[in-house]
């Protein structure tokens, strides 16, 4: 039986950690171990980790690596055949873990996300996620009626064997802080010749905070697109980005950051690797951008 291994990155989660972990243990069904990594917490929220209270679980202190970093950090510490990475502030069904990896041992998908409910309207569930014409984030509303490919799998709840996540090498390691993560993973699985699923039959509890518990400054999410678009996108999508992206005050000092970095020689040797290219990415999910 194989092992997996739940990856949860945190950062100043209150309560939601331990509710999450304890959702975790009682849906237990195939061989599992937990990891948690704690990013820089500044409110208490892993204390409970380092006392005998769950002495199966694992902490793994980071630092402030960002939400991309602290999964690679987990990653790194994570010893089993499959991996999820799940969000703080979420409750699982019972049979999770087997109903969401059967697409991946089926051979049909090699990264998978259940539907994610909203914990206070369990009635709006998304079914993976996709761009609108501006490339803002929209949530799939309709149900498929079974495991389906989406162009982006959201991060809170998100599977894939050992070896796709080696052959991605992870999450964006030049990422910084918050924003855009998964997608970037997700436009990389498929560029690179991966498939993304969504499995309607496993549905995951998902707290949507009104903010976020920790400082997210406009820098790094825009620091995080334009590094997406330029490690990603054709030259004339590119400059669609640029053109969209200019007026914003941090602009400059973010494309000289990006520019100087390791960004241009990471987008050429992502585009002598890639499978597909990002218009047949952009058609297939008839993504008007």
């Amino acid at each position: 039986m194989s092992l997996y291994s739940i990856i949860i990155p945190c950062r100043n989660e209150g309560e939601h950690l331990r509710r999450t972990i304890l959702s975790l243990e009682q849906a237990r069904g195939p061989e599992q171990e937990i990891i948690v990594v704690d990013d820089g917490s500044e409110d208490g929220c892993c204390d409970f980790l380092r006392s005998v209270e769950m002495p199966a679980v694992r902490l793994v202190a980071a630092g402030k690596l960002g939400v991309a970093g602290a999964r690679n950090a987990g990653a790194a510490a994570a010893r089993g055949e499959v991996i999820c990475f799940c969000d703080a502030h979420l409750e699982v069904p019972a049979g999770w873990l087997q109903s969401l990896s059967r697409p991946i041992r089926e051979g049909a998908a090699d990264v998978v996300c259940p539907a994610v409910a909203d914990s206070r309207s369990p009635g709006a569930a998304g079914y993976g996620v996709t761009w609108g014409a501006g490339l803002q984030w929209q949530w799939i509303r309709s149900r498929p009626p079974g495991p389906a490919y989406v162009p982006l799998a959201p991060g809170g709840c998100l599977m894939m064997s050992r070896p796709v996540y080696e052959a991605l090498d992870g999450f964006e390691r030049g990422f910084c802080g918050f924003g855009f993560d998964d997608q970037e993973f997700s436009l990389k699985a498929w560029l690179f010749g991966f498939r993304v699923m969504v499995q309607p039959e496993v549905t995951v509890s998902h707290f949507f905070r009104p903010a976020h518990p920790y400082p997210v400054g406009t820098e790094e999410v825009l620091y995080n697109f334009l590094r997406m678009a330029l490690l990603h996108f054709h030259r004339e999508r590119l400059a669609r980005v640029l053109e969209m992206t200019r007026g914003h005050p941090d602009f400059p000092g973010v494309m000289a950051r990006l520019l100087a970095g390791d960004a241009p020689e990471k987008r050429r040797r992502y585009f002598q690797r890639r499978r597909y290219d990002d218009d047949w990415f952009m058609e297939r999910f008839s993504i008007p951008f």
